[in-house]
């Protein structure tokens, strides 16, 4: 009886942390600007369950939850991961994938004693009301999304083959009968990690890069940091391909990284919500998604040690600038703002320093750290679309803006 708990337990978690994976490698794909928030923000409530989740592994004695998962629960979400379009995406992930983690949780719940597992029973309580209303915000989203018959029908097949393919693994806890999985559906194939960003149509990415602003100029100022702040949605997005693209290493990793991405979320949404209450939204500025085009060129080590090593850690003369500038005028809401993408920006490069190291291992970088910073820095200064990056990579006591 046991046993069958720390099988369905170990099979839940490896489930909730390549969902964080899958939504991130699907995060540049989604067109709908508020979908894309909402699922860079859901993928890490997924890596929290999955923590959770080990924790309490750890206290039922199963120090290594992945161990004969490390194919088997993978290659399903890979399979899930080649849906065609972002509806099909939200559909399979959050209909079919989340649906069926919510039911397991459901499950385990009402069959489980109360008394002798009761650390379990606290921990699945929590995240079945956090995976329930992930599961009902789809089906919102997704009401409005489907707005054609075709639509609907690609949709409800990409449910169906998601739910056989779930089935003939077992199910989500691991615990049903295996058979074999269904063959993919004709003409799919994955098209992670994606090249560029989508945006919808209000973006108009054409558009010049917003220029800088002058100097005296306080609204303009303003206007513009916290333009470029709802534009760190490139950041969230460049994470989540790295998330997907970096399959293999160490579990700490896709926890940090999937962390990081929401970081990257959220800040786009402080940018959005700032700019309303000084009266505009973000797309009334230029927008443009270059620099999640131009990062994607490059593997995923010179990516996250660009992003950590220079983009992010040479921000902070800028942003500690702009935050006793706002302080001296009086603008509370955009000091407090300001200060805490600081503290965030400082934890991510940290982990840029943990995980730097790892990846240059990883990837067989046979060169030191300070050259590849170097290399990185080169890369931001000459592809950058963002003058402040480049000026700040150039001169990296300058400061830069956000990522």
């Amino acid at each position: 009886m046991i046993a069958d708990r720390q099988r369905a337990l170990c099979h839940l978690q490896a489930y909730e942390i390549q969902s964080a994976r899958l939504l991130g490698g699907w995060l540049p794909g989604i067109e709908r600007w508020e979908a894309k928030h909402e699922v860079g923000l859901h993928l890490w409530d997924d890596a929290r369950h999955s923590q959770a989740l080990r924790l309490r592994l750890w206290e039922l004695r199963v120090p290594d939850p992945d161990r004969d998962l490390a194919v088997d629960v993978p290659a399903v979400v890979r399979a899930i991961a080649a849906a065609q379009s972002d509806t099909e995406f939200l559909a399979g992930a959050y209909l079919v994938l989340k649906q069926a983690l919510l039911d397991a949780y459901r499950g385990y719940l009402a069959s489980t004693s109360t008394i002798y597992d009761a650390p379990t029973v606290a921990a699945l309580r929590g995240l079945a009301a956090e995976k329930e209303a992930q599961v009902a915000w789809a089906r919102r989203a997704l009401d409005e999304l489907l707005d054609s018959g075709q639509k609907r029908r690609d949709a409800e097949r990409w449910m169906a083959y998601v739910r056989a393919l779930l089935a003939a693994h077992g199910g989500v806890d691991g615990g049903g009968a295996r058979t074999e999985p269904p063959a993919p559906l004709p003409g799919y194939g994955l098209r992670l990690p994606f090249a560029d960003a989508r945006r919808d149509g209000r973006f108009a990415l054409d558009a010049p890069a917003l220029p800088l602003p002058d100097e005296d100029d306080e609204l303009g100022s303003t206007l513009f940091q916290f333009a470029n702040y709802g534009a760190e949605m490139q950041a969230a997005e460049t994470l989540g391909s790295l998330l997907w693209e970096t399959d293999g290493m160490p579990w700490d990793f896709t926890f940090d990284v999937a962390r990081h991405c929401t970081d990257e979320v959220r800040h786009s949404k402080l940018g959005e919500v700032r700019l309303a209450q000084l009266g505009h939204h973000l797309s009334d500025f230029p927008h443009t998604t270059g620099n999640y085009a131009w990062r994607q060129l490059v593997d995923p080590l010179r990516r996250y040690c660009a992003l950590t090593y220079v983009i992010e850690a040479d921000s902070f003369a800028y942003k500690h600038a702009s935050y006793q500038r706002y302080l001296e005028r009086g603008d509370q809401e955009s000091a407090t703002a300001v200060l805490y993408d600081i503290m965030d920006e400082t934890l991510h490069v940290r982990w840029g320093k943990k995980w730097v190291p790892e990846l240059m291992r990883r990837y067989g970088y046979d060169g030191t750290l300070p050259q590849l910073v170097d290399e990185c820095r080169e890369l931001v200064c000459a592809r950058s679309l963002s003058p402040k990056q480049r000026e700040a990579a150039d001169a990296p006591a300058s400061g830069a803006a956000p990522a």
